[in-house]
């Protein structure tokens, strides 16, 4: 049996007198818990009418019959936070009935509502509320208040005189969840209450069975359907850890299946920027869905897209260039790649067929990305099919070497600048990476910035800023839309648009996608654009930068750290661990940080986080600590 939390519609619904029925009839089944009281104590209450039951002290408690923030307020106190009601969830032989106050849209503070706590609970909800006139009105519209908020009832409960029309009418409009009617006693005793309670054991009983044979939940009939029907990305078909159910997200927030929030320490694979589902970005999509779906561009063109490519332009080193619109950062880098070589092809160099990557570097998993990429776990097998690359260490002088004896044969160069992203989070400096880009000109080699995940994680706008370069190409992607939508883009510099200004039809570039500059995507990443051109990203980015430092850099020189690296917003602890990416403390990092409310995603030995801008502080220290908690249990493993 679980836990079991019970609510209701609104203060007086009847919550306490329903837990003292079904704690006379199974008080050796589950204990009760009140975390927050006022006026008078139900917990003496439960004490003192129903004996035998185990009863646990309330976290916090006011005298004033009023409620429980304004309560605080008038004796100078403050609530307890989530977080401590949390932790102070009593140790127990057997479930808890957890009795909240009010309903779940009261006031928890004076920035919170008591739903913030059933979502940290993520224990199964019994919905009490009275049966008197207006019952079918105020639990339908508590329902569904609690669905748009992500959370779902197991049981309704109707407190009073026995209503079948309401019975009926619930059911009828909310199927699927029971609904059990329980008359109140007609004395306030200890006898009264257990002859109630022995009156209606069958109804009550029926609400024991839920939590002793529980159905499966919705979450476990979605995991089952996705591992009929699904394939995920960079997963074992036979990986024996499930997918989150996620249902909802906001802010920093991914919302499961039940309720329960995790905190999106990654942003969603590096994409979300501002936060889920951020209010400005929603509303460009909204009113871009009444003007356009999707249209052409090849030969057409749209006000979003023009838009977009000024605003992209007027914000990068390359304010005289063209905007090359594709899907996702992978094609963003095939074209910088193809851009490059047909480049010389039209300068007349067709021998520059080589392209230098760097080790550690990531530039997607189609064909061309993976020739400069050469991971041996991720690209290995197809090892035959890749066009000439080499990848060197990530050296001024190492390039520079390697370039004054190939530089006839080389295209580009292309780096993630600042930070080696799936590589591990590996960091160079601003001054190494200018001084690679100066060697690269000096040898006649253009420099491609791959900017998809490093563009407004590092601080900047564009990481390239930081070392006062303008690359010949930047491709950018992942918070083009701040992770709302699909879309990138390749930045083309002036000289490199003009080697294509030509009447030849014979030497235009020849690539494209059905979906080029989507014009919802456009619309979104219009919108997302002026946002960033706010400046606010960065002071966030800064908020961000300064946690990690304070709350991190602390691990280093730990026993089983091997470093900690910060840039911005990303905050990375490598552990001294074997196994490179495939290391098998990964999935039980992952695990072990799922249980702590965080999601994070380890990159083999590297643990790093990642989280939204609009990221608040409590949320940061959470992701702090449970990083701190995840080094030091890896630190006991034997």
């Amino acid at each position: 049996m679980r836990d079991v939390v019970i609510i209701g519609t609104d203060t007086d619904a009847g919550k306490t007198t329903f837990s003292l029925l079904f704690l006379a009839a199974f008080h050796n089944h589950y204990a009760y818990w009140k975390p927050v009281e006022t006026g008078e104590s139900d917990s003496l209450k439960v004490r003192s009418l129903v004996p035998a039951a185990k009863v646990f002290d309330p976290v916090a408690r006011f005298t004033d019959a009023v409620a429980p923030a304004l309560a605080a307020r008038r004796t100078g106190q403050s609530m307890p936070d989530v977080h401590a009601i949390m932790s102070s969830i009593p140790e127990c032989d057997r479930p808890l009935i957890i009795e909240t106050f009010g309903s779940p849209f009261s006031p928890w503070d004076d920035d919170h509502l008591q739903l913030e706590l059933l979502k940290r609970l993520n224990k199964p909800l019994w919905l009490v509320g009275s049966s008197r006139v207006g019952a079918v009105g105020r639990m339908l519209s508590c329902l569904q208040a609690l669905r748009s908020n992500g959370l779902e009832a197991n049981a309704i409960i109707l407190m009073g005189p026995v209503d079948p029309y309401a019975e009926s009418q619930i059911r009828k409009h909310w199927p699927g969840i029971p609904v059990v009617s329980i008359e109140e006693p007609c004395e306030w005793t200890v006898n009264g209450i257990r002859d109630a309670s022995e009156r209606q054991r069958p109804s009550l009983k029926s609400l024991l069975m839920l939590e002793e044979h529980p159905a499966p939940s919705k979450s476990e009939h979605l995991i089952q359907r996705d591992r009929n029907s699904v394939w995920h990305p960079y997963t074992s078909l036979s990986d024996p850890i499930d997918p989150l159910p996620v249902v909802a997200a906001e802010k920093e927030f991914l919302i499961l299946e039940g309720g329960r929030r995790i905190i999106d320490a990654i942003s969603s694979w590096w994409t979300i920027l501002h936060g889920h589902r951020y209010p400005p970005l929603m509303q460009s999509l909204r009113e871009a869905t009444t003007r356009l779906d999707h249209v052409l561009f090849a030969g057409v063109t749209h006000p979003d897209a023009v838009e977009l490519a000024e605003l992209i332009l007027r914000n990068s080193p390359c304010p005289n260039g063209r905007v090359f619109f594709s899907d996702n950062g992978s094609t963003a880098v095939e074209v910088a790649l193809k851009m490059a070589y047909q480049y010389h092809c039209h300068c007349g160099d067709t021998a520059r067929t080589l392209f230098i990557g760097f080790e550690n570097g990531y530039h997607g998993d189609t064909f061309g990305a993976m020739a400069i990429g050469r991971d041996p776990v991720f690209f290995g097998r197809f090892e035959p099919f890749l066009f000439r690359a080499v990848q060197l260490p990530v050296s001024p002088d190492r390039l520079d070497e390697f370039l004054k004896t190939h530089a006839h044969e080389v295209a580009a160069v292309i780096i993630e600048p600042l930070v080696q992203g799936a590589g591990g989070m590996v960091m160079h400096s601003p001054e190494a990476l200018k001084a690679i880009c100066e060697v690269a000109r000096r040898h006649g080699v253009l420099f491609i910035a791959d900017e998809v995940m490093t563009a407004n994680r590092t601080g900047t706008i564009w990481a390239c800023e930081q070392a006062g370069i303008a690359p010949d190409l930047i491709t950018s992607g992942k918070t083009l839309t701040g992770g709302v939508m699909p879309l990138a883009a390749t930045i083309v510099s002036e000289p490199i648009v003009k080697s294509f200004l030509t009447p030849d039809r014979t030497k235009t570039f020849f690539h494209g996608h059905s979906f080029t500059a989507h014009p919802l995507a456009c619309a979104v990443a219009v919108a997302n654009m002026r946002e960033i051109e706010t400046g606010h990203s960065k002071a966030d980015a800064k908020r961000i930068e300064e946690c990690w430092k304070n709350q991190l850099l602390s691990l280093r020189g730990q026993s089983g750290v091997r470093d900690v690296r910060i840039c911005g917003t990303i905050g990375a602890v490598e552990l001294e661990l074997g196994g490179g990416y495939l290391s098998e403390v990964g999935p039980v990092i992952r695990q072990k940080a799922i249980e702590m409310g965080v999601l994070l995603r380890p990159l083999g030995n590297v643990l790093y986080a990642m989280p939204p801008l609009c990221t608040s502080n409590e949320s940061l220290e959470l992701i702090a600590s449970a990083i701190r908690t995840i080094v030091q249990s890896v630190n006991r493993r034997p």
